[in-house]
């Protein structure tokens, strides 16, 4: 049996954060060959912990484009082996292509998968004279692996998303799927078989969208993709459609912002469609196909865990209505009857051989740079404790990860490590070594008190002190802080004049603070928060009630009779005004516990003089 899974994970790095390690995820989907999509990868992000798992070997293609969007699209295709080397395994490709075109020149060391080869420019029925720049340019946004294993050729799809009015994107969406055709058809002709996976972002026909309108099926790209099958004279066979053709309600995708998932209002965009004859000879001409022979299930994976939790959360409306996990969910293919390969090595485009992930060979000069030099806030009010590092956070743009209690057990036979990292991420953190924190932090205030100093502190990791320098005495006469608690610079609210309200969910993030998880056996001295718990409560009290009445102003839905979210236009001619909708999850129209579909604008404020 040869399994395959395609899966859009919407960010590879925060999924294999939630399974806890790219191993993880990749067990948890227990499959042969796991192609991802929307990785959202660049080359500068490719790293081992993201890569590369023990037992599989990965292919890669990252977005190259130059258009600003950052790290965007992107696909990933694992393959389960035993050996790289010398294997029969079908799961080890004997060749592996990024991209469709074959004009990549930054694939030098990758055949191309049935020698194509195609002649620029070439001129294409809706598309005009199509140039080798138009090419690349469809190739560099990273939407394509092929990996050939032998008894046939995958392709690892991400399929451009557009919008209907935006011409540029459905010219390109257009380019891709005509040039992505003809290679298809170049294989089919060498008699090939040929397996397309991924997310395509078409759904085909109506019975894959949820209350799909009137005309659905005349879209441009929806009547692409049904030419492309068996029953509309195409050479591919759906292979979800050919074992469940009458199945309503199988969905792979949901808009999380509208809470799509709660009541199954989705679309069948993630596909696996093959074509090609079997592998043995049959008798009837109409059984001499791969579906018919060696496909023994196709199915969406509904019960996958895409998430920390068991049991998801039901959808509140707003920016709490996303899911932990991706917004797809995965679909596999079972096939059975696959004999095995000749012995063959992995292709030389595997990543465990790109620079980004072996490592590039250093100059000499590197190793007389200075030493990193890391800023931080306020570092006067940094004590210790294990029970705060859990809510550290460090503030870079890659992934905001919460710092594990082992980075604190490491400072503790060392130094203290510095939770504000500025130019770096937490694999940087953890690679580079643990900064160290002056130990004149605290400088005498104006008033004679000592205060926290505002201004940045300069550490550098050529001179770092030692863990006892932050176990001194302090030297305030006014303020002793409890040394039982490490807070980031951030996190940290001095309260000499603010009220202190304690943490809680249901307040807002600037009336929240920090408080010591400890209590100093000295009852004379004073915590940073330590004002009475009656005006806290207080405090807290009146935020209820604040909200209580915000919630008493909003009009309520004609539906279930329910206060309604705002929202705020994002473009067009009423960018910025707010609008009222019901507060439910969005579903069928035949549910009436879905969304009610009221819809009510916010009253606009008069713009008269001020007296």
């Amino acid at each position: 049996m040869v399994k395959i899974v395609t899966y859009n994970v919407n960010g590879l790095r925060p999924r294999v954060a939630q399974h806890g390690s790219l191993r993880r995820l990749l067990d948890a989907l227990d499959a042969d060959i796991i192609c991802f999509q929307e990785t959202k990868l660049s080359r500068q992000d490719l790293s081992a912990d993201v890569i590369m798992a023990e037992g599989y070997e990965a292919f890669v293609s990252c977005n190259r484009s130059a258009k600003g969007r950052g790290a965007y699209s992107g696909v990933a295709t694992f393959c389960r082996v035993t050996s790289a080397f010398s294997s029969q395994e079908v799961a080890l490709p004997v060749a592996a292509e990024e991209g469709f075109t074959g004009l990549q020149d930054y694939a030098k060391n990758s055949e191309i998968v049935g020698d194509f080869v195609i002649a620029t420019p070439v001129a294409e029925e809706g598309l005009g004279e199509i140039t080798r720049e138009d090419l690349l340019r469809v190739d560099n946004e990273g939407r394509c692996i092929i990996t050939d294993h032998g008894h046939f050729v995958l392709f690892n799809i991400y399929g451009p998303a557009v919008e209907e009015g935006d011409k540029e994107r459905v010219h390109f969406k257009l380019l891709f799927y005509k040039i992505l055709q003809k290679r298809w058809e170049h294989l089919l002709a060498l008699g090939k078989r040929v397996f397309v996976v991924g997310d395509l972002n078409i759904a085909p026909a109506s019975i894959d969208r949820c209350d799909a309108p009137p005309g659905f099926e005349k879209q441009m790209f929806r009547e692409w993709l049904r030419s492309m099958l068996r029953e509309h004279g195409g050479p591919f066979f759906d292979a979800f459609r050919s074992k469940h053709p009458e199945r309503e309600g199988a969905y792979t995708c949901f808009n999380q912002k509208i809470g799509a998932e709660e009541y199954n209002y989705g679309s069948r965009i993630d596909h696996i469609l093959i074509s090609g004859a079997c592998l043995h000879h049959c008798d009837s001409a109409e059984d001499n196909s791969i579906i018919c022979c060696h496909v023994e299930e196709c199915e969406i994976m509904n019960h996958f865990k895409r998430g920390n939790s068991e049991n998801f959360s039901k959808w509140k409306g707003g920016r709490s209505s996303k899911l932990e996990g991706s917004d797809h969910i995965p679909v596999y293919i079972l096939l059975k009857k696959i004999p095995e390969l000749p012995a063959h090595n992995i292709p030389p485009t595997a990543a465990r051989y790109l620079p980004e992930v072996r490592g590039r060979q250093q100059s000499i000069v590197s190793f007389f740079n200075k030493g990193k030099t890391y800023e931080l806030q306020d570092a006067g009010c940094l004590v210790l404790s294990e029970d705060t590092v859990n809510d550290s956070y460090c503030s870079d743009d890659l992934e905001n990860k919460t710092i594990a209690k082992d980075g604190l057990a490491a400072a503790k036979g060392g130094n203290l490590p510095s939770l504000m990292c500025k130019g770096g991420g937490l694999d940087q953190w953890r690679n580079e070594g643990l900064s160290g924190i002056s130990r004149n932090s605290q400088k005498k205030s104006p008033s004679g008190t000592k205060g926290v100093p505002n201004k940045k502190i300069k550490c550098n990791l050529s001179s770092q002190p030692t863990i006892k320098s932050f176990f001194q005495p302090p030297k305030s006469e006014t303020v002793n802080v409890s040394t039982s608690t490490l807070v980031t610079p951030v996190e940290t609210i001095h309260c000499m004049n603010q009220i202190c309200v304690p943490n809680d969910d249901s307040l807002p993030e600037s009336m929240q603070c920090t408080t010591s998880g400890a209590e100093d056996q000295d009852k004379t001295n004073v915590s940073s928060c330590s004002l009475s718990t009656d005006k806290c409560n207080a405090a807290a009290l009146e935020w209820q009630r604040i909200q209580q009445k915000m919630k008493m102003t909003l009009p309520r839905c004609k539906g279930h009779r329910e206060p309604c979210i705002s929202r705020s236009v994002k473009k067009g001619p009423n960018v910025g005004r707010l609008f009222y909708v019901c507060p439910r999850a969005q579903g069928p129209a035949s549910n009436p516990e879905a969304n009610c579909g009221h819809f009510q604008w916010a009253p606009v404020k008069s713009k008269g003089k001020r007296s």
